[in-house]
């Protein structure tokens, strides 16, 4: 089921204006990133050609740009005066620009096996930008996805959907069994019928009804924790297993949360300890439940998947639950419209805010410590500016590590070693424009990065 999030806070006037004048996709930058040239020439050294500052491929022999087909690695590649010209990655090139069709192969996986690789893009470009129609395909060669540009503009852009036969829910049988635990105490307490609901993005369980007793889940909770897990004290054992294997586990009580607190009937939301939820480290410990009530109605949140959670509510253009699980290298946010909870079926789309969402408005946020990865490996934390469709609309320069644009690039290059660098950055521009045509206002911070209005950008580095 299709559930409409946010519809008035997503979808405003305003953000489909902005999200409008951002269609728009450009040559790559190549002057803007002039410098990267300086370190392309330095690490082909090895190679019988090299790259001047004008970004043409030189031969070391003749000190001539290259002419012709030139074999690199055992593959040929097409020269005009030292600017690819001809096919080249799949793609055509015409004085170094990207012009002709572009044919994209990947390999597709159903969770049992792979396919043979298949034709998922063809899309033509003129003069280093999108002309033309730009077609997306599934593996069995339908178009899913659809755009015509004229000069570098989207003049239209429209999404097929295959009926395919899918299983919604990837909810396990352990998350499912605790689930119904959670589920039979909300009923015993509850003067009506609760509605269970999960969300397949983010594995959260939303228990929804009317007239809930919480003091009544105080006490069942209370005592299915005592009799299942075999704890008598709390002071004395670690809560969520039994004494021998808190003896074994070496646990010790970590938190003090009182059974015998009495919840008032006036409350709009409570934290309350849960049956079977628990998080593990050197040891286990049993974790918190979310419920707001909105009059008579209740919303109860858990997760099975997290390490800890937190949530908050807030008004924007709708009344909206953001749910919070900690993930021991960093943390995961959720957002729900509490409407789109009460109309919802048995499952729900949540919207996934990326790092720390902070400074929230009704067209954006920010996020910090937002965790991506270069290309070849390892982690870094970056800031952004984000819409509600998670298009970057800026990155912010945040962090004790700073470095110039072209180094950033390059650093993504230098780990790849399936051809050399300085043809690696033509691949790579031609990744980042194939993307772009797809995704003109980009999600990914590399597409994003060419845009980025100053020279220099900083990121956060943990370690330092």
């Amino acid at each position: 089921m299709k559930i409409k999030l946010l519809i008035v806070f997503l979808f405003s006037l305003s953000s489909q204006l902005y999200a409008e004048s951002l269609m728009q996709v450009k040559p790559w930058p190549d002057t803007k990133l002039k410098d990267i040239e300086i370190q392309l020439k330095k690490n082909d050294e090895r190679l019988d050609f090299f790259k001047n500052d004008q970004g043409k491929f030189i031969s070391l022999k003749t000190n001539k740009p290259l002419n012709g087909n030139h074999v690199i690695d055992g593959i040929s590649y097409p020269f005009k005066n030292g600017l690819l010209h001809g096919k080249a990655f799949g793609a055509t090139y015409r004085n170094g620009q990207l012009h002709g069709v572009i044919r994209q192969y990947r390999t597709y996986y159903n969770g049992s096996y792979s396919i043979p690789s298949y034709l998922s893009a063809k899309l033509n470009y003129a003069n280093g930008v999108p002309n033309g129609s730009q077609n997306w395909y599934d593996p069995l060669g339908n178009i899913i996805e659809t755009a015509f540009y004229k000069n570098g503009k989207r003049v239209s852009h429209k999404k097929i959907f295959q009926k395919t036969k899918t299983q919604f829910s990837n909810e396990s049988d352990y998350e499912n069994e605790q689930a119904e635990v959670t589920h039979k105490f909300l009923e015993i307490c509850s003067k009506s019928k609760i509605k269970r609901i999960f969300d397949d993005r983010s594995h959260v369980y939303i228990f929804t009804g009317n007239d809930l007793d919480p003091n009544c889940l105080q006490k069942e909770y209370s005592s299915y924790r005592n009799n299942k897990y075999i704890i008598t004290t709390y002071e004395d054992y670690g809560w969520g297993r039994s004494t021998e294997e808190n003896k074994k586990l070496k646990m010790n009580p970590t938190d003090d949360y009182d059974e015998s607190i009495f919840f008032n009937k006036e409350d709009t939301y409570i934290k309350i300890l849960s049956p079977v939820k628990e998080k593990c480290t050197e040891g286990c410990s049993f974790e918190y439940d979310h419920i707001y009530f909105f009059g008579e109605t209740f919303v109860y949140m858990t997760d099975f998947y997290g390490y800890y959670s937190y949530t908050s509510l807030e008004e924007l253009s709708d009344s909206v639950i953001n749910y919070s699980m900690s993930m021991m290298t960093h943390h995961r946010t959720y957002m729900y419209s509490v409407q789109d909870i009460l109309n919802a079926g048995q499952n729900i789309s949540s919207f996934y805010f990326y790092g720390d969402a902070q400074e929230k408005t009704k067209e954006s946020y920010t996020s910090t410590w937002e965790k991506k990865y270069w290309q070849g490996g390892g982690a870094l934390w970056i800031s952004t500016k984000r819409n509600y469709k998670n298009e970057i609309l800026e990155l912010k320069s945040w962090g004790n590590v700073c470095d110039s644009l072209s180094n950033h690039i390059f650093w993504n290059l230098y780990s790849k070693n399936d051809f050399p660098n300085s043809l690696h950055y033509e691949y790579f521009k031609l990744e980042i424009m194939s993307y772009l045509t797809k995704q003109p206002a980009p999600k990914w911070w590399l597409a994003a990065l060419v845009n980025y209005k100053d020279n220099q950008w900083c990121y956060e580095n943990p370690k330092m």
